[in-house]
């Protein structure tokens, strides 16, 4: 006979409290997938500057008057700096085991959210 399981199901994921450590995982994972989705647009930009002297200054001038584009570009910048330090997170403790205890993964996520952050107010200040 089969046993009736009892555990509580909870499907909704904004009612959970999530740990830091699990927080920033998912963050990661999420800032991988925006930053891959980006990758082409930043391509083109990229490939447009080089082309010549004169899309160079046209396309500053458009990133001097689109705002659209400036929070497109803060946004790129912020997600890929994200993404870059918990990738270094994640290498340091799979090659070092930095980070596998419960206390070190909760401080180093933590300091990978404060430098974000401070990244982000620098990228506020450079581009805006």
């Amino acid at each position: 006979m089969i046993e009736k399981d009892n555990r509580p199901v909870n499907l909704n994921l904004l009612t959970i409290s999530l740990p830091i450590i699990g927080l920033s995982s998912i963050l990661h994972r999420i800032s991988g997938l925006a930053v891959f989705l980006s990758f082409p647009l930043v391509v083109w930009l990229f490939s447009v500057s080089l082309k010549s002297e004169e899309s160079f200054i046209a396309l500053s001038n458009l990133f001097q008057t689109s705002f659209l584009l400036q929070i497109m570009t803060y946004l790129i910048l912020v997600g890929f700096s994200y993404h870059l330090l918990a990738g270094f997170k994640k290498l340091l403790s799979d090659a070092f085991g930095v980070g596998e205890t419960l206390e070190s993964g909760r401080i180093l996520s933590w300091l990978i959210f404060g430098a974000t952050f401070l990244m982000a107010i620098y990228f506020l200040t450079v581009i805006f």
